[in-house]
Order: structure tokens, then sequence, then C-alpha cells
């Protein structure tokens, strides 16, 4: 029985992925849930189990930077070998282009040929298909070269040395792609506002420097997310997300951790994180990091990433205002710890302090909501004894 493989949707907010690689070959035999492909969407590669057991029969998609649309027919399986496997391979991609009189002209032409056009910079509107419906096909592709062969030469040649002398090519990687897709996104279809201003970290250095005496080693940014997790318990308009034009207010409280990565910037998600202990969110933000930077992040390690933190402090910046991560509605900048003069009962003293900011759509945050979100933070941090002390 033949058995279609899909591009799977893979979050709420997903349209299309990029495959990465295929974990078996065709004529391989596959188990129900065995790794059969690897996928990257939303800035994450994600591990996808075969949802039947048999054969891989015939592989239609094969790793590359295109995007491919969900619930695309990636691949077939059947049952055993020596089935018969008829199939319609639609694996030809369309290309359009708009003409003279604004109307758009569709052009068959198979991956091998379109890749080869767009590596010697053919217009393909000038070929002339010899497939199936006038596809074009690779052979069309070298014929047209080879007639051409010194005028592309001498494009490619004029084209290099124009490179050599002013600048550089970088192709983008599937990864920069989606981060550019998706920040674009945001910056156009989020109102965004901005709230910042300092905090003095004074209580919060101490307590860390005593749990270090302790034996316990947090992070600054482990505490953020403690406490920023109970101070969403009460604004649950900070974590919401909108989707579908649906404002989704969540009983659990998710904090999104922004991590970088070789090739950019990746978003986990620690969960039910104003239900945990700083030692348990401290071995859970361990684990994802970890599991990010390997490419091994999994799909509900990505969920709930509505809110983020995102803390810039040990790369000595200062303060910033980061993009909001749709589908959330707001996200937190961290600069680094500084000490500054102020004064306090008319005296002039020394304190350690630090920027936060907030970015926030204002489709869904008022600003009064949001300045009482910021002043409970700005509290919480300067004084967070009793919060943590109860919750190690």
């Amino acid at each position: 029985m033949k058995k279609e493989i899909i591009m799977p949707k893979l979050g709420e907010t997903m349209e299309e992925g990029y495959l990465v690689s295929w974990k078996k070959k065709e004529g391989d035999k596959v188990e129900k849930g065995e790794i059969l492909f690897e996928v990257m969407s939303d800035k994450t590669n994600f591990e996808v189990e075969s949802p039947y057991s048999g054969y891989l029969r015939k592989i239609l998609f094969q790793p590359g930077d295109q995007p491919i649309p969900v619930t695309t027919v990636i691949a077939y399986m059947t049952d055993t070998l020596d089935e018969p496997l008829e199939i319609e391979e639609k694996i030809e991609r369309t290309i359009i282009k708009e003409s003279e009189e604004s109307e758009k002209e569709r052009i068959k032409i198979s991956p091998v040929a379109k890749k080869l056009a767009e590596e010697y910079k053919i217009d393909i509107t000038k070929i002339k298909g010899s497939g199936p419906e006038g596809r074009i096909e690779k052979k069309d592709i070298l014929d047209y070269i080879e007639k051409t062969k010194k005028e592309v030469e001498e494009k490619i040649t004029e084209k290099s040395e124009e490179i050599k002398e002013e600048y550089q090519v970088i192709q983008w990687s599937p990864l920069r792609k989606i981060i550019a897709k998706r920040l674009k996104e945001s910056k156009q279809n989020i109102p965004h506002f901005y709230f910042q201003g300092k905090v003095i970290v004074d209580n919060l250095l101490k307590i860390k420097e005593l749990k270090e005496i302790e034996g316990e080693k947090y992070t600054l940014t482990d505490f953020l997310i403690f406490l920023l997790s109970r101070v969403i318990e009460e604004f649950p308009l900070i974590g919401a997300s909108v989707i579908d034009d649906e404002i989704r207010i969540y009983k659990n409280v998710d904090i999104g951790l922004a991590i970088s990565i070789d090739d950019g910037l990746v978003v986990g998600s620690i969960k039910n994180a104003n239900t945990k202990t700083i030692k348990m969110i401290s071995e859970e933000r361990k684990e994802l990091v970890k599991r990010a930077r390997d490419g091994k992040l999994k799909e509900e390690d990505i969920k709930g990433t509505n809110f983020v933190i995102s803390n810039l402090g040990m790369y000595e910046i200062e303060n910033f205002y980061p993009i909001i991560n749709p589908p959330g509605v707001a996200i937190m900048g961290v600069g680094k710890i500084e000490k500054g003069v102020f004064v306090e009962n008319e005296r002039v003293i020394i304190k350690n302090y630090m920027y936060i900011s907030f970015s926030f759509d204002h489709r869904v945050i008022d600003g009064v909501y949001a300045a009482n979100f910021y002043k409970k933070v700005k509290d919480i941090i300067e004084n967070p004894s009793i919060l943590i002390f109860k919750n190690v």
C-alpha cells in the first residue's frame, strides 16, 4: 500500500520548512517511530519520526535551501519492496515573473535545471523546454549555455572581478532566511512600543554570591527567569500570543530564552517556570542551551516561547531594544551590570545596576498595563530576597 510522507506542520505559525537531511535512503526498511528526516523551521531543527512502518520507496525532495510548504508530499513509502509504485512526481517548481503587461507567466522547470540556470544567471524565459508540457530540463539549460558560452563566460568573469574589487557575496543559509523573514514580519505587522530603565541589582548579586558560597552556581538569567515568571502570573497579557487574529492567554507561564548559536539565534522555552525553583530552572536552562547548540531542539522545546528574555550583558551591551518574537506580544532585553552613582537619603552612594528594556505589542498591551508590569519587575529585581529564599 502506498503511503505519503509529508512536510509536517510543527508549530501553530509554521507555513513551510527546509529539508535538512534524510536519515534513510530509498529502499531502506523503516520502522514506525524511527527518525526518518530532519527539518528546519522557525530557526530550529527537528528530527521527524516516521508515521508508518514499511520501505522508503521514493524521495521527491532532496535537502536544499528551498522552502517546502507544509503538507506537501516529500516522499512515498510502501509495505513491501516488490509492490508497484505508480506516482505522479510533482517536483516541478513554478517560477513566476511579471511580464510587460503585468501578467504572471508560469514556467515549468525541473529542480536541477532551475539550480543550473540560477548559477549561470540565465533568463529562463528565453529557453524553450523539451520536457513534458514544455518543462525546461537540465539538457535545455546545457544546450543554451553551449550556444551562448562566450557571453555567459564574459558575464561571469565580469561579475567575479566586480566581487573581488568591491564586495564578497555571502549566500543566505536556510536559518538566516527564516530569521530575516520572521523579523521582517514582526516589525511590519506588530506595532512595537518600548520601555527602558535602570534597576539596582545589589541585593540580587548578594543572593547570587551567597548561593555560590553554598556551592550552587546560578546565572543572572536563571534569577530573571524565576522572577519574571512570578510577575507574569499577575500580568497574564504579557505572556499572551496572537494567533489567527485571536489573543490567547495561557494558564501556564512559560519563559522563552534567546540562545545564540553558530548561524544565528533560536528561542527555547522553560516550561511552567512559575512553578519551579531556581535550581530546577538553572538545570533546565543548561540542558536547553546544550540541545540548541547541538542542533537537537525538539518541537516541545520551542512551544510556549511567547514572552522572551534576551540577555546581552555578557557581551558588554549596555542597553538595546529587542524585536518581538511572534506569536508573542512582549520581549525583555537585559544589558550588562555596571557601577553607578546614586542619591539615597540625600547621600551619594555607588551601586550596581543594569538597564532592562521591554518591547510590547500595542495591539494587545496598553501603556498603563505595561507601565504597571514594568514597575513590578523593577521592584522584584531590586528586592528579591523573600521570594527567592522561599523558592530555592
